[in-house]
This record gives C-alpha cells, structure tokens and sequence, in this order.
C-alpha cells in the first residue's frame, strides 16, 4: 500500500504565450483547468505508471465547493481511492499558472484549504493500511498539518513505511520548521531553489548534501532542464537531463516523485527496507523516475502525458547513454 497525502488545488493552466502580458494588455493563449498540487498529480501518476488503484490511498485538504467535486471526479475517475478533508471555512485553492515560451512558469496561488489541514485524518489511514510507502506532498503550505508532521513520519516510520517528504516554499514560516521533520524522512524532494533556501547558496551539489548533513537519509534536488542531484546512500550523484520536446513543464517534479515511490515500493514490496537501497539501486530508481519528469513535459498540464509505455521507451532508447554521463562530485560530503 502506498499513503499519498498533501495539498489539492485546481491549476488554471495559461500557455502557448509568446510573453506575459503587459498591464492592460489582452493576450491569447490556451487556458485549461487542470487537477494540481502534490497530492493529486503524483497519486494519478502512480496510477498511469502502473500501480495497482488497490494498493493506493490518497488524502488531501479540499473546500464545500465546485473545485473540490472537479479533484474528486478526475481523481475517482481514475479508479483511485479519495479521502478529502472538507474545510467547512476556506474554499478549494487555485493556482493561476502562466507558462511563456522560452521562459519558467509563474506561479499564483490562493492557498485555500489547503492551510486547514491537520494530522488527524493521516494518522487514521495510517494505522488502518499500514503502507510501505507514506508521502507528504506540498509540506510548507499545510498550516497545522506541517507542526504535527514530525509525530507523523515517526508513526509511519514505526509501522514499517518508507517516509517520503516533497516541499513548497513555507507560507507564513520560515525554511527553519523543517529542522524537526528531516530526522524523520527516508527521502526528502525539493528543486533547486528551494534547496538552496534551505541550505544556503546556490550550488544543488552542495544543498543536497547539506540537507541530508540535517537528518534527511536521502535527498533529492531536481533542476528542470538540467537534470537532478541526489546525496543517497552515502554518496552523490549528478544526473544529467533526457532530451525531449518541452511543452509545458508544469507536474514534472511530482511525475520524477511517482517514479521514485513507484520503484522503491516495488523493492519495499520484496522484503527490501529503506536503509538497504544501495547507490546502484537508488541510480536506477533516478533514471526511471528522471524520465517520469521529462515525459510529463511533453504534453499541457500536470500530469496528461504520463504514460507508462512512453517512459520505457524514454528510459530504453536514452537511459543507457545518461548512465554513463552520471557523475560523482568529488567535493560534496554527505555525512
């Protein structure tokens, strides 16, 4: 069993821009709505990479309103099983995302229910399905939730699950609330920026091994076009990028984030614990999950193009070559 939980919003997704606005300034563009957030992205990728709708549970903070009922639909349209936390006080959030060609997307969120959630409904499913696999998406924007998670990860932890911890920029806090979560995390996933917040300069080398210096046992630092960084096992590796068509590279974090729970679960599943990964075992997880990420860019919205058959023929016909690119930094120390 696989626990996902963490925030929903529905994205209103702009792109095909050739630039942003001006202001007063009327541009064209596609404009789509979209399921969004941690919560709901990875939970359908996990489904359209293979796993099992009986072996999935999901979890996420939604608001009494036609959005909420629009992540329930999409999602239980999937097959997979839902658990919204109703707020009886904030409205499901939304995220205004503006995608220019040629440029980063711009992100604007009202944060909505997701400030609501607590502990609580987590902690139930928890010791209801005892999963091998416990994710916390959108940690830094879950209001209580994000002060009771240190209990959280230490309970999933003691009922056998591999800890997954995936983040946002902090709303209303700083990066310093993390400092009581990171003992507690198997896997810990942010991008670059957000690395380098939490661990100070700009090197995505240097962050990964300083967060895992804080707790983390694994740590993985995505950079979009330019590959990604993980300190696991002892040792850090620097991933260069698939080569593929970028349309929209909106979800691609949470689709390289289904590909890492998707093969941990399958070595979790044959009797392998966390802490026995080796180097060799987390590369290839990496490479999978890398081509996740980059296959989600090949089409609008978060997580449409995933498709399991696109990421093996991705991974088969340029996998081979970027084993061979992977490098060891010889200037990072992990512990």
């Amino acid at each position: 069993m696989v626990l996902v939980s963490g925030i929903a919003l529905v994205d209103l997704i702009g792109s095909g821009l050739d630039r942003v606005a001006r202001p007063g300034e009327l541009a064209f563009c596609s404009v789509r709505p979209s399921i969004g957030g941690h919560a709901c992205n990875v939970s359908s990728d996990l489904v359209r990479l293979g796993l099992a709708r009986s072996r999935l549970r999901v979890v996420y903070p939604v608001g009494r309103d036609i959005f909420g009922q629009f992540l329930a639909d999409h999602l239980g349209g999937l097959g997979i099983r839902v658990d919204p936390v109703v707020s009886r006080r904030a409205p499901t959030s939304l995220d205004l995302i503006l995608v220019a060609r040629g440029e980063d997307r711009r992100y604007h969120a009202d944060p909505g229910a997701n400030v609501e959630m607590t502990a609580a409904p987590v902690l139930r499913l928890l010791e209801r399905h005892r999963p091998l696999v416990y994710y916390a998406g959108g940690v830094g924007l879950l209001g209580r939730f994000d002060r009771e998670l240190p209990a959280v990860l230490r309970r999933a932890r003691q009922l056998g699950a591999m800890t997954f911890v995936d983040v946002v920029s902090p709303y209303r806090k700083s990066w310093a609330f993390l400092r009581r979560v990171l003992p507690h995390t198997d896997v810990f996933h942010c991008n670059a920026d957000e690395a380098g917040a939490l661990a100070g300069g700009r090197d995505p080398v240097q962050a990964a091994a300083a967060i895992r210096r804080l707790g983390a046992a694994n740590v993985l630092v995505t950079l979009g076009g330019q590959g990604a960084v993980a300190a696991v096992a002892g040792s850090v590796l620097r991933l260069p990028a698939f080569k593929v068509k970028v349309v929209d590279p909106t979800g691609a974090g949470d689709a390289f984030s289904a590909g890492v729970i998707l093969k941990a679960y399958a070595r979790l599943a044959r009797g392998r614990r966390p802490d026995e990964l080796t180097v060799g075992e987390w590369t290839r997880i990496l490479v999978y999950a890398s081509a996740c990420g980059a296959v989600c860019t090949t089409g609008v919205g978060t997580t449409t193009a995933v498709r399991a058959r696109d990421v093996a023929a991705l991974a088969k016909t340029q996998g081979p070559a970027l084993v061979r690119e992977i490098a060891t930094p010889a200037r990072a120390r992990t512990g």
